[in-house]
């Protein structure tokens, strides 16, 4: 009885804590128990038709679903994830490499779609349920009395022990055949414990194989472009390819309307897309707290289908500022926006809390707001622990974009310096770089503008927030600017044996700490093309002096073939044969010998007449 009213008592707290919750949302509550089956009192939902035993008895739903329900809760974000498109056949796996196209619920559970790719074995997680189908593979396992582990350091021991109890063997018995055991029986093992103790405890080869193999998730928030751009693929396929094992997961932020590569003036000059609306028009389509929204529901997503152990975000352009709004806990709608939907009457999905955050060129954020020891952002993670991001950025020498020009990089390494949640961070000037230099050619092939004229990529990154013209990168910034972002989010994102050490903006050598990119000469803006024309227009043609290209004057003829020619040579041949036998020159001396000999016969002149004289010619600098 005890029991029962114990857990009567639970029952009854649960349903007061659901009902204050719902009234704290705003929520209109009826009692409608007159309006159930009195058998039906009291359970979290009404029985369907459907709900019969055989016998035609309601089924305590609570009970069943307590039993373990494959479904995807509603209320779970990232849950509802699921493939609609994969690019097998239409690419060359060359890399191990899996790209598809998925599906989830963002905003106003509107459907988003999500460009992923992932190393083939780093998708495992997905194609077994996620995170839930996870769990309930372990309570499965469990039920089965097989043996989990709570932690990564736990797992890391008992491979050790695994390997520890394989490596013993049961004793031979005399009666036995020498060399032989019989595998039915256990025998005995050795009593002392033979223990490798250079792989035993974490910090082992083992305990290294364990945190490497950890799949950790990388939220890439690209440009206004969208996520199906050539530039943006590579720029994902360069990530997993160098990261491995990793899934990168690119939102449709902007929902099947991304800015035109391709806009039209107006009569006044404005830049305009196919339906004539201009940018700050089309931006407007666009609202920040929806966007954060889908941000946040494109991160459940890799927590809850994906399982990664860990999320870095990564931004380019106008996705540079919103991951740095990511990693500081922002929202445009302030603390209180965390908790809703501004579209939708379900609760907001929760922070993104990234461990790792690179952002590339960002535009239209206020690092004011987002760091520094006043900042507006959250000071926690999602679990209550203290937030702790590393930071990097990537800006350009030559960008007056808002956000992105060199003073704000220096604005941004100031507050990012100041603010206690920011374990390390790495601000960085390209000198002699425009905007969107990193990653604006990686994209196989160029734009075109439909008239046949062939278009850099980087000439679509123009005028606005996205970017603008220059030329192809030179002196490999782009692949620097990669590495050095693939490096920063390895060095961060390992949960299992994190990184340890000095912080890169402590560290003693300096370079890395202070704003501007070394490691190759300022280029001064030479054009070496103007440069060859200019050479081409100047050049000179030079007339040949004939005059010192005098007719030969050899005792040899020029036409070979001629009597003379052959009477010369054959007199030549018999004056090498005579000298040879004269001084007794044969192919059996040594070396020795014939040098001797060779002497002898220079020596007296023997050799004079096989000599030819030399014609220099009036300026006495030509001869033959």
């Amino acid at each position: 009885e005890r029991a029962e009213v114990r857990g009567k008592a639970t029952d009854d707290a649960k349903d007061s804590q659901r009902v204050s919750e719902a009234k704290a949302r705003g929520a209109d509550l009826a009692d409608v128990t007159e309006y159930v089956e009195a058998e039906e009192v009291g359970k979290s939902f009404r029985s369907s038709d459907d709900n019969k035993d055989s016998h035609g008895d309601a089924i305590d739903v609570d009970a069943k679903s307590s039993e373990g329900d494959d479904s995807s809760s509603p209320e779970v974000w990232g849950e509802d994830a699921k493939i609609v498109d994969d690019y097998e056949g239409r690419s060359v796996v060359v890399d191990g490499l899996s790209r598809s196209v998925i599906e989830s619920k963002g905003s106003n559970s509107t459907i988003v779609r999500a460009y992923v790719v992932g190393s083939r074995d780093s998708l495992r997680s997905f194609l077994r349920g996620g995170r839930s189908g996870r769990e309930q593979q372990e309570g499965e396992e469990k039920l089965h009395d097989t043996a989990r582990h709570s932690s990564a350091e736990e797992e890391v021991y008992a491979v050790q022990r695994k390997r520890e109890a394989e490596s013993k063997r049961g004793l031979i018995r005399p009666d036995e055949a020498e060399g032989r055991e019989d595998a039915s029986d256990p025998g005995t093992v050795y009593g002392t414990l033979e223990r490798d103790f250079g792989d035993w405890g974490v910090y082992t080869p083992t305990g290294a194989q364990m945190s490497s193999s950890e799949v950790w998730g990388v939220l890439l928030l690209a440009d206004v472009y969208g996520p199906i751009t050539e530039n943006t693929q590579a720029l994902v396929d360069k990530i997993v390819f160098e990261c491995q094992p990793v899934v990168v997961l690119v939102p449709d932020l902007f929902r099947d309307y991304p800015w035109t590569a391709d806009p039209i003036l107006d009569a006044d000059g404005t830049e305009r897309n196919e339906d004539g609306k201009s940018y700050e028009e089309w931006r407007a389509a666009h609202p920040e707290r929806r966007v954060d929204v889908d941000v946040r529901a494109a991160a459940a997503v890799l927590r809850e289908r994906y399982a990664v152990s860990s999320i870095a975000v990564w931004g380019t352009c106008y996705g540079g500022g919103r991951a740095l709004e990511a990693a500081a806990g922002w929202y445009p709608g302030g603390p209180g926006s965390y908790y809703e939907d501004a579209l939708g009457d379900r609760r907001a999905p929760p922070h993104v809390d990234p461990v790792a955050c690179v952002a590339w060129y960002p535009t239209r954020y206020d690092a004011r707001k987002l760091f520094g020891r006043d900042h507006e952002g959250f000071r926690t993670f999602e679990g209550g622990k203290d937030r702790s991001v590393a930071v990097m950025a990537v800006f350009a020498e030559d960008d007056s974009l808002a956000g992105a020009t060199p003073e704000d990089a220096t604005l941004l390494k100031e507050r990012l310096d100041e603010d206690p949640r920011i374990k390390d961070s790495m601000v960085k000037i390209f000198p002699d770089q425009k905007h969107g230099f990193a990653h604006a050619n990686l994209g196989s092939g160029g734009a075109s503008r439909g008239d046949g004229d062939e278009l850099y990529e980087t000439d679509r990154f123009s005028k606005e927030d996205f970017g603008s013209a220059q030329a192809p990168p030179v002196g490999g910034d782009a692949e620097v600017a990669c590495l050095l972002s693939t490096a920063w989010m390895e060095t961060y994102t390992r949960v299992f044996l994190p990184t340890a050490g000095t912080p890169v903006r402590f560290d003693a050598d300096e370079r890395w700490s202070t704003l501007e990119m070394e490691g190759r000469p300022r280029e001064d803006g030479r054009d070496v093309r103007a440069e060859l024309e200019e050479a081409i227009a100047k050049f000179e043609d030079v007339e040949i002096d004939l005059s010192r290209m005098p007719q030969s004057s050899s005792p040899l003829l020029d036409e070979r073939g001629s009597e003379l020619f052959d009477e010369i040579e054959k007199g030549r041949e018999k004056f090498i044969y005579d000298t040879l036998k004269k001084y007794n020159i044969s192919d059996d001396d040594d070396e020795e010998s014939f040098e001797r000999k060779f002497q002898k016969a220079a020596a007296d002149g023997a050799l004079n007449d096989l000599l030819v004289d030399a014609n220099v010619d009036d300026s006495g600098n030509a001869y033959w």
